[in-house]
């Protein structure tokens, strides 16, 4: 995106606009079509006190309170979820179980130091695995999660996304050569030949998964709620308009939550609102921005070379961004996508919106032309449709079976923020209020491990050691990267 391709003053207003609280309405994500029985679980009237109050139910607000509950022998949690359970952007996302190393190397490098660099690309794969284990550790009765291990390949439209790929590698496996071998550079003819995608300048393969997300988490609360029943209460349909601080009157519950259905006091307060979060801390806005993606399903079995590749391959189409001023429309760099090993239908997520919508936390809407770009990408990259040649847009046949969106948090360095907020941020004398969020549409090689080193600082303990210190929380960081010019300036160096 250029400096000339948006007005700036239009582009601050929506980088600033207050988030909203989730809406009440979202369009109908299909990993939720069947809702667990936990979906809209909530008490018959909220705890008056509880020591922990997690907002958010996701990957990162799920991660959190299993930490609580594990570590801590008497501690009570209460979870607050604006909707149903998982409804937000775990949600809603592509089930990718991958991470960005390659394509990000060089500027982690450049931004934050070697050893810092590889210290953020080991944590994304224990991250990984650690979701590996849970989702492979579900007893009798849980929900299949689908879980499959399988190569990613990342396909590069032209080449000079392709040449930066290579070089990215080139610099990870000079620097860190313990993570030398897990790349595999492809040129065009082996992309065609060898893995039936086409139209990519080259292409790098490497190990990664898909799960199938809501199944995931709601497998775990099922868990937690059967384990820690006498400490764990899960308040559905019960947004967090407000949170007040008045220790005057309770020095050991100094918070309250207020919602439409009442309030809770609580000892301290974790916010897993990844991009709604500017709603409850509105000095966060824009520096935590929401950015609303699509996703689709789309059953192409019918068309000429079909065939199932789900439990073999995933696959992403990366392209330099850019903005169409025709069609006032932001692309967005990246299409995303896996095959369901059963049905064989394909899922498949990426924008190409009008920038209003894009940075947006209406989740009520979907962008059509974002549907319709997928549509046409998926079925090009597969050469889906007969004689076509591979840089021809198909037609539409009814292949849509499902298509929704979802808000993801970004920050304006590009890295999660996690940990204690300072004073600044919350307006509050109080030192308990904590956040993990703002993964920068990859959730799921950071949420998981962020939030369980966060509920250790929760409750008074160290990090794992394999948590980043680049992503914590520091007025330091607050004030000198992270600022709505410098999201405004992240946005249009994507």
């Amino acid at each position: 995106m250029t400096d000339q391709a948006v007005d700036e003053s239009k582009l601050l207003e929506l980088f600033q606009q207050d988030p909203g609280l989730p809406r009440a309405n979202p369009t109908a994500s299909y990993w939720q079509h069947s809702p667990h029985k936990l979906s809209n679980v909530k008490s018959t009237s909220l705890p008056p006190t509880t020591d922990i109050a997690v907002i958010g139910s996701g990957i990162t607000g799920v991660s959190v309170t299993k930490t609580l509950l594990e570590q801590h022998e008497n501690i009570r949690v209460t979870v607050f979820e604006a909707r149903a359970i998982c409804s937000g952007a775990t949600g809603r996302n592509g089930g990718q179980l991958a991470m960005n190393a390659a394509e990000n190397y060089i500027k982690m490098k450049e931004a934050l130091g070697t050893q810092m660099a590889g210290k953020i690309i080991n944590f994304n794969m224990k991250t990984l695995e650690a979701i590996r284990d849970v989702a492979s550790n579900f007893g009798d009765g849980a929900q299949d999660p689908e879980l499959t291990d399988l190569m990613k390949l990342r396909l590069f439209k032209d080449k000079e996304s392709f040449h930066k790929v290579c070089q990215g590698i080139e610099a990870l496996e000079r620097d860190h050569p313990d993570l030398k071998g897990v790349y595999t550079v492809l040129d065009a003819e082996a992309c065609e030949k060898d893995h039936g995608v086409y139209g990519a300048a080259g292409g790098v393969l490497h190990p990664a998964g898909t799960v199938w997300p809501y199944r995931l988490i709601l497998n775990v609360f099922e868990t937690l709620v059967h384990q820690y029943s006498h400490r764990l209460k899960i308040e559905t349909s019960s947004p967090v308009t407000e949170v007040t601080y008045d220790p005057s009157t309770d020095t050991q519950y100094p918070y309250t939550l207020h919602t439409p259905r009442g309030t809770t006091r609580a000892g301290q307060v974790v916010y897993c609102t990844n991009g709604y979060t500017g709603h409850l801390l509105p000095i966060l806005r824009g520096i935590i921005y929401p950015m609303r993606g699509t996703m689709t399903v789309q059953d192409l079995s019918s068309r000429p070379g079909h065939q199932n590749r789900g439990s073999k391959t995933s696959w992403a189409i990366h392209y330099t961004p850019y903005f169409d001023t025709e069609s006032d429309s932001y692309a967005g760099g990246l299409i995303y996508g896996m095959q369901n090993t059963k049905t064989g239908w394909y899922f498949f997520g990426g924008e190409k919106t009008p920038t209003a919508e894009l940075l947006s936390a209406d989740d009520t809407t979907l962008s059509a032309s974002s549907v319709q770009f997928l549509q046409e990408s998926v079925s090009s990259l597969f050469n889906l449709g007969g004689e076509r040649t591979s840089d021809q847009l198909p037609s539409n046949n009814n292949a849509l079976i499902s298509s929704w969106s979802g808000i993801m948090g970004f920050t304006s360095d590009g890295l999660p923020l996690v940990g204690r907020l300072p004073l600044k941020v919350t307006g509050r004398d109080g030192t308990g209020e904590w956040f993990s969020g703002g993964y920068n549409g990859y959730g799921m090689p950071s949420a998981w491990l962020a939030g369980e080193s966060l509920g250790l600082m929760v409750l008074g303990k160290p990090p794992k050691e394999y948590f980043p210190d680049a992503f914590l929380m520091s007025e330091e960081r607050l004030r000198e990267k992270l600022s709505v010019a410098k999201s405004m300036a992240y946005l249009a160096e994507s």
